[in-house]
């Protein structure tokens, strides 16, 4: 059976945190009345509510691109009416802000996608010419 060595430092920081927690009361004392951004996740269905007209709402949904390891916006068009209880209204700055940011410097290379492997008539990395031309370079030298 083992005995753990608990740090001095750590039982102090244990102590503090519980004197705040109970002296909070677990009260929030945010003072800012905006909503949080949440981060948008891939696959769900957000609504953002068009800001020159309040009737209207555009459906915002993240999907996974697999061929560039990126993500792709989908938006719809304005739709008017309410927007359904399922589904979590974002702020369109919150949607603009999480696009650059998935999407900004993902990769700067000019070429990201490799491919898979070259086949056996592609040229080689060192130059352009392929293995089929260069034999076919010196059956004519002889």
């Amino acid at each position: 059976m083992s005995t753990k060595q608990v740090n001095p430092a750590m039982v102090s920081y244990l102590k503090t945190l519980t004197q705040l927690e109970s002296g909070s009361g677990g009260k929030s004392y945010r003072e800012d009345q905006r909503p949080l951004d949440i981060k948008l996740r891939p696959g769900e269905v957000y609504a953002v509510i068009c800001p020159d007209d309040d009737r209207l709402y555009r459906t915002v949904m993240v999907k996974e691109n697999p061929f560039t390891t990126g993500f792709n916006f989908l938006v719809s068009n304005p739709v008017q009416g309410s927007i359904p209880p399922q589904m979590k209204v974002v702020s369109q700055h919150s949607v603009f802000k999480q696009m650059r940011g998935m999407n900004g410097f993902q990769s700067l290379e000019a070429f990201p996608y490799k491919g898979n492997l070259r086949d056996a008539q592609s040229a080689s990395g060192d130059g352009l010419v392929t293995q089929q031309h260069k034999n076919l370079q010196k059956r004519k030298r002889q």
